[in-house]
């Protein structure tokens, strides 16, 4: 018969028992150690060391005594629509010790919408300092705590990106449990060209501070995501008319909730369609393409006498520099050095 798992951490029991019971006493979980693969079994288990209970000798009965530290899962959850929730979150929040929440009525709603009794602390940007040191003390005892942020992935834009680097930096192990995120959510129904994706979280609240945002994201030249509360979209829409006039935007408003709105257009006309905004709003801003750069005469002649000294034929380099140059093929062509 294969023996159980005494770690009181682990969420791996199936049907043959744990993957941990099946290793070695030589490979067995360390307390101290990194995570490392295992080969023959597929599972994560750490390295031995002195003070890790392979040492011991032994599947020792009582692990309570053992510094065995637990897992800190950060857990994607619902941002509108209940439905939006993974299996293996579900089955992470019912197995936790605790669960660090955000927002703790946003929580309780959806643990009693599947029937979850798992308890919840308090964690957010007012409390952190206070309560951080607690809920780190308990992983670090061997419990397992679940992150979750107000609606979606923590660490976009919540305090549980302190939590995480604290957790890291203790050597606790921590587990992305993946799920929604309204970025992502909006990006994917954006049809942007670019392949590429900047996350930013929300905007500063002062005027001239969020100024400098939206320029820098402009300069960067990559479509952005942000959030934007209700009270403040009219005053962020009217900047970036103001400041970047021919950017396109794609605006999610109350993603995965009854009146799910994903809208298209200008600032100019964002800031007409949304007089009187209401609900959540996600933002993806794709900055207008920069101005195109026509090269002079004497930078054109330079090019030339370049590709003529590389043993370039008077036709070729005229192609290749008129479509750097932006210039017509004819004007280069000309231009040409005796």
């Amino acid at each position: 018969m294969t023996p159980r798992c005494k770690l009181p951490h682990c969420l791996g029991q199936g049907r043959d028992g744990c993957w941990h019971a099946r290793l070695p006493i030589s490979r067995y979980v360390s307390a101290i150690a990194g995570v490392v693969p295992d080969s023959n079994y597929g599972a994560p288990v750490a390295q031995a060391t002195d003070r890790s209970i392979c040492a011991r000798g032994a599947y020792p009965d009582d692990v309570s005594e053992l510094p065995l530290p637990g897992v800190l899962f950060v857990v994607a959850t619902p941002i509108g629509n209940l439905e939006d929730i993974t299996l293996r979150a579900l089955r992470v929040l019912r197995e936790a010790d605790l669960i660090a929440a955000e927002n703790t009525p946003t929580a309780a709603k959806l643990l009693a919408h599947y029937k979850i009794e798992t308890p919840v602390a308090h964690y957010n940007d007012q409390n952190r300092e206070r309560t951080g040191p607690g809920l780190l003390a308990r992983l670090e005892r061997g419990e397992n705590l679940a992150l979750v942020c107000d609606a979606g992935t923590p660490g976009v834009s919540d305090p549980g990106r302190a939590l995480v680097a604290e957790a890291a930096a203790r050597g606790i192990r921590v587990v992305p449990i993946p799920g929604p995120a309204a970025p992502i959510a909006l990006w994917s129904a954006a049809g942007t060209r670019e392949a590429e994706v900047r996350l930013s979280g929300f905007l500063p609240r002062r005027s001239a501070a969020r100024r400098r945002a939206l320029l820098a994201f402009a300069e960067a030249g990559l479509p952005t995501t942000m959030f934007e509360s209700p009270h403040r979209i009219k005053g962020t829409l009217r900047e970036l008319a103001e400041l970047l006039p021919d950017a396109e935007l794609v605006i999610g408003r109350e993603l995965t909730k009854l009146h799910e709105q994903v809208w298209r257009g200008t600032p100019a006309e964002a800031v007409e369609a949304f007089a009187e905004p209401r609900g959540e709003f996600t933002i993806l801003l794709i900055p207008p393409p920069p101005p195109e750069q026509v090269w002079d005469d004497d930078a054109v002649r330079a090019a030339l006498a370049a590709a003529a000294a590389e043993g370039a034929s008077r036709a070729a380099a005229s192609r290749d520099v008129a479509q750097r140059s932006g210039r017509p093929r004819r004007e280069v062509y000309a231009l040409w050095p005796p």
